[in-house]
């Protein structure tokens, strides 16, 4: 017994594939005004507060800078512990003995 089907299969998926672009098409077109509305109200804030500008700009180079000079410190705070540990090893030790013996010689050679 055969099925009685109100389209081809194929025209079926194709109808498919069509509702499936066409929502596609409308979430591009909602994110795109978001994105246009977004812009609009940036240039907005950009060209009424220049005084806002400035202040939030200079709170996040603050910001910044803070942040990079804490992340620094912690970074080098670890290698030294990490060394701080690794020096008592004797090849190690005796590799950055050495070392230190060519830097001073270096110095003491260098007018």
């Amino acid at each position: 017994m055969a099925r009685n089907r109100k389209l081809p299969k194929k025209t079926r998926k194709n109808e498919e594939q069509d509702e499936n672009i066409e929502k596609l098409e409308q979430l591009i077109d909602k994110m795109e005004d978001m994105t246009t509305k977004s812009r609009l109200k940036d240039m907005a804030y950009h060209f009424s507060a220049k005084r806002e500008i400035i202040k939030s700009n200079l709170i996040a180079g603050i910001a910044r800078g803070v942040g990079l000079t804490i992340g620094t410190a912690v970074l080098l705070a670890l290698l030294g512990f990490i060394l701080a540990q690794t020096v008592s090893l004797p090849l190690i030790g005796d590799y950055l003995a050495e070392f230190l013996d060519i830097v001073d010689n270096q110095r003491e050679t260098t007018p």
